[in-house]
């Protein structure tokens, strides 16, 4: 844990009760939850960008969900 970092955190008694059954539950500890927690968060963030991005130049290319099939297709055959 070389070059970690502590943060402070403010939560509601509730959701610590449920941090703390899932804890317990998982066998982990709450800096391993959060880790989990953040890192997926950020996976989700990349992948809503990328969606983002691939639509706005599929609907500037005229391209449709069916085109795409294709398209996908035509490379998997190479």
């Amino acid at each position: 844990m070389a070059n970690r970092k502590i943060l402070t955190l403010s939560l509601s008694p509730e959701i610590l009760k449920e941090i703390n059954k899932i804890t317990c539950e998982e066998k982990i500890s709450k800096s391993e939850l959060f880790r989990r927690a953040v890192v997926d968060f950020i996976g989700r963030l990349k992948w809503e960008k990328a969606s983002l991005y691939g639509r706005a130049v599929a609907q500037e290319m005229k391209i449709t969900e069916e085109d795409i099939e294709d398209i996908v297709y035509g490379f998997r055959k190479k």
